[in-house]
């Protein structure tokens, strides 16, 4: 059976969200295809996938963001999603470090 790069993306973003919402070190998962999203059912009607791009609070402080970032191997570190890398990106620290 022949999975296209749009299914595999699909089915990795999502079973990413699915483990990331699962850890206790995790304090929110923003995902429209997990069923805890608050925009899941609209989602369902509306796209016809969840897309790509998971985001996520870390339950600490800026440095234990940091610490976990810095931990990883395999996500690239950068400010954008002009790719089709895995990257992450830490707002606080780069793109909007100047807003309050």
């Amino acid at each position: 059976m022949y999975i296209d790069k749009f299914d595999q993306q699909q089915n990795s973003t999502s079973r990413m969200a699915e483990v990331l919402e699962a850890h206790p070190k995790v304090a929110q998962v923003y995902y429209p295809g997990l069923k805890s999203h608050p925009e899941h059912e609209l989602a369902k009607r509306q796209m016809t996938g969840f897309g790509g791009v998971v985001s996520f609070d870390i339950d600490g402080d800026l440095h234990t963001t940091i610490k976990f970032i810095n931990a990883l191997k395999i996500p690239y570190i950068a400010p954008f999603f002009g790719g089709c890398e895995s990257i992450v990106d830490q707002p606080a620290i780069m793109s909007y470090w100047y807003c309050p």
